[in-house]
């Protein structure tokens, strides 16, 4: 008890409570801010392909020849908003042909 006596003795209760919002402010803030950026790179199959403009089986199917790649999340599928940006930049998509797809 003396020591908390001690750490409080000389400064005034405003400031007290204002270091204290201050560190309260701060933790909140480091706590939230990996949070909403994990959760705004991770996109749906919908937004996805509204991106591209594609239908949602041509998703499927370019997923499944591996020019994207899905994320498993319970029973979501999603998809990492830079890699599907970077998949766009790195592969010069070309028109569709009957029976399939051509990529470079």
């Amino acid at each position: 008890m003396t020591n908390m006596q001690i750490l409080l003795n000389g400064i005034k209760v405003n400031e007290l409570l204002q270091k204290i919002g201050q560190l309260i402010d701060e933790k909140i803030g480091n706590i939230q801010h990996p949070t909403q950026k994990n959760q705004s790179n991770l996109i749906s199959r919908k937004e996805v392909s509204r991106l591209l403009k594609i239908s949602l089986p041509t998703l499927h199917d370019w997923t499944k020849s591996g020019l994207l790649t899905s994320y498993r999340i319970g029973s979501r599928i999603l998809y990492k908003l830079a890699e599907v940006e970077e998949s766009i930049t790195q592969r010069d998509f070309k028109k569709f042909q009957r029976g399939g797809f051509n990529h470079a």
